[in-house]
């Protein structure tokens, strides 16, 4: 047993060496070993009709030299990284053009046996189109038309050939039956990528809508009951860690009723959204804002003692007692009560909400428009 993991941990490493341990490196490595895999089962396959006389063996091994030192090339900008410097370092589309030229001096070398060149033709299409553009499909198949074209006028031009021109021109059709097919299919993935791509967009959006309103009320876009009362535990446990403050303040804007009785539902909306905006940028950027109920707010404020707190909320008080509110030639303005109260260690959210609303309390029973604290 333990043999055995010695040699799985030394393939391993191996791999590693020859891969790389690089997520993306080691996709882009791994696909040029399976195109080194494919291109050395086509020199297989040469070797074979040249062993059965069927093609020149000094012409098939200085065309897998050339093909394997190719390959070789290949496989080292990817692994060294130097690919990286391009805009496809996978180098797709310079190995399918580089592929497509071994294949088609491949055509001329294989003598009656050249029809094998086709069937590779089409596994070399379908190894590289989903690494390549549209139009860089296109080029290939203009490419492969032209190199093909020359190495068939090469073959039939050969002195021991006694194969028929009928059978070139059937060789060219079928290599363009191959050509259109793959084109057409790279079109429908690329249809199809672009599809799911949308897609892909589309649910994210959706997402973030659904936790938006999850987490947010959708008149003042503040956040809303649910996800401040987890805050509000999230702070606690901070604050029972650390030892720091952390200070509650619930907000009711002042006879609110009387605007939605005297200009309607919609101005009590429009009151609901400035007064959100005025709270939102006289705290600062680490206290949170969130619609209690109907016209009540709640601030959570951290790290923050009793005359700070005070002196912000104090603020608050004056933005909101200026602000005005407009609809059409009818000005609104409207005042706020605000009560806080400072977190006791042991205490539960409830209780501690409770001493708030207390102090909110007391600031209607003065005279409202003021900041009462317990």
């Amino acid at each position: 047993m333990q043999a055995f993991d010695f040699w799985i941990s030394r393939l391993n490493r191996l791999r590693d060496a020859l891969l790389g341990t690089d997520r993306p490196m080691r996709i882009r490595t791994s696909q040029a070993a399976l195109a080194s895999v494919l291109m050395f089962a086509s020199m297989a396959d040469l070797y074979l009709l040249a062993w059965h006389g069927l093609a020149d063996i000094r012409h098939v091994v200085l065309w897998s030299v050339f093909c394997t030192l190719g390959l070789v090339l290949v496989f080292g900008l990817i692994r060294s990284g130097f690919s990286l410097r391009w805009s496809d370092p996978s180098l797709a589309f310079g190995q399918m053009l580089y592929a497509i030229a071994c294949n088609a001096v491949a055509f001329v070398l294989a003598g009656h046996g050249r029809g094998i060149s086709l069937a590779l033709m089409a596994v070399i299409l379908m190894f590289g189109m989903f690494g390549m553009s549209m139009r860089q499909v296109v080029m290939v198949a203009l490419y492969a038309m032209l190199l093909f074209g020359v190495a068939m006028l090469v073959a039939m031009e050969q002195a021991l050939t006694d194969e028929p021109a009928v059978l070139y021109a059937a060789y060219f059709f079928m290599l363009l039956i191959v050509l259109t097919s793959s084109t057409i299919l790279t079109r429908r993935l690329g249809l199809m990528r672009a599809h799911t791509r949308k897609q892909k967009v589309q649910l994210a959006l959706a997402l973030k809508k659904i936790q938006l309103i999850a987490t947010r009320d959708e008149l003042t876009g503040t956040a809303n009951r649910r996800f401040m009362l987890e805050l509000m535990r999230e702070e606690i446990q901070r604050a029972d860690r650390s030892g720091a403050t952390l200070m509650v303040a619930i907000l009711d804007i002042d006879y609110f009723k009387r605007v939605n009785d005297s200009y309607g539902h919609q101005a009590g909306d429009r009151c609901l959204q400035a007064f959100a905006r005025v709270v939102q940028s006289s705290i600062r950027t680490t206290d949170r804002l969130a619609r209690w109920g109907g016209e009540e707010f709640l601030i959570l404020l951290g790290d923050t003692n009793f005359a700070l707190a005070l002196a912000c909320l104090e603020r608050v008080r004056a933005q909101v007692e200026q602000a005005v509110v407009a609809m059409g030639e009818i000005e609104i303005r409207i005042t706020v009560s605000i009560g806080v109260t400072q977190y006791q260690t042991g205490d539960s959210i409830e209780q501690t909400i409770d001493r708030a609303d207390l102090a909110l309390y007391a600031a209607k029973a003065q005279g409202r428009n003021q900041v009462v604290s317990v």
